[in-house]
């Protein structure tokens, strides 16, 4: 790559980071677990988020929280009662896996959750994103948070195509994450990302709604309009 283009895809990176920042300061949806933040409810949301819409969990979260307010209060409680509390939430197969991390985090870490990521990606269950987000959400530590969602509009903006593997197997796609989260700003930034991912970037993407279809360049491909997206 020459210098000249070196320097226009770190330009790319700079606005792309600015647009992203900006609109998520007027468009950021609110959850319960993005108030008060503690390790702890980072690591609960991302759980209870897996492969569950947020807006469902956001209607149970408070309650959860309320009946569950540490770690310990769920290493204490049986497996029966949990199990019973979480059934009719339709969460009845989180249960196992909740109450094994759990575990080994008050057995291990005396009841607090890891801040390094080392540690955390041996709990049970515990990937790379899981634990960057409990890192930047629950921490508060400037680190990239890429799942599909995130890695769908990465990919489409900086390569011009949609995901090619698993983000978690993407290593040229971290790199390029972990260079633009902002100092100081990291959880609004992939807040951001991902209310943008969720809202605008979707799999059928509304590119007339996005600010940033002026630097992506799948849009400017050609590819996005297959989805019958509308000329800004």
């Amino acid at each position: 790559m020459s210098r000249i283009a070196i320097q226009d895809f770190k330009n790319k990176e700079t606005r792309f980071v600015r647009i992203i920042l900006k609109w998520g300061k007027e468009n950021k949806r609110s959850f319960p677990w993005r108030k008060d933040r503690t390790p702890y409810k980072a690591l609960l949301a991302e759980i209870l988020l897996q492969r569950t819409p947020a807006n469902r969990v956001a209607k149970f979260f408070p309650e959860f929280v309320n009946k569950f307010p540490s770690p310990k209060t769920i290493a204490i409680t049986s497996f029966d009662n949990l199990r019973e509390f979480l059934h009719p939430m339709g969460l009845k197969k989180r249960v196992e896996w909740l109450s094994s991390l759990i575990k080994e985090v008050c057995d291990k870490y005396n009841c607090k959750i890891p801040d390094q990521e080392d540690e955390l990606v041996k709990l049970p269950g515990v990937g790379l994103y899981t634990a960057r987000a409990i890192l930047c959400f629950g921490y508060g530590k400037d680190v990239s948070v890429v799942d599909v969602n995130v890695a769908r509009v990465l990919s489409r903006v900086f390569y011009g195509s949609n995901v090619r593997k698993r983000p978690s197997e993407d290593k040229a796609l971290w790199k390029l994450a972990d260079k633009m989260v902002p100092q100081g700003l990291g959880a609004s930034y992939n807040e951001a990302l991902l209310d943008h991912a969720a809202l605008i970037c979707k799999k059928n993407p509304l590119c007339h709604k996005c600010p940033i279809s002026v630097l992506c360049s799948y849009y400017k491909s050609g590819q996005a309009h297959s989805h019958k997206c509308k000329i800004r």
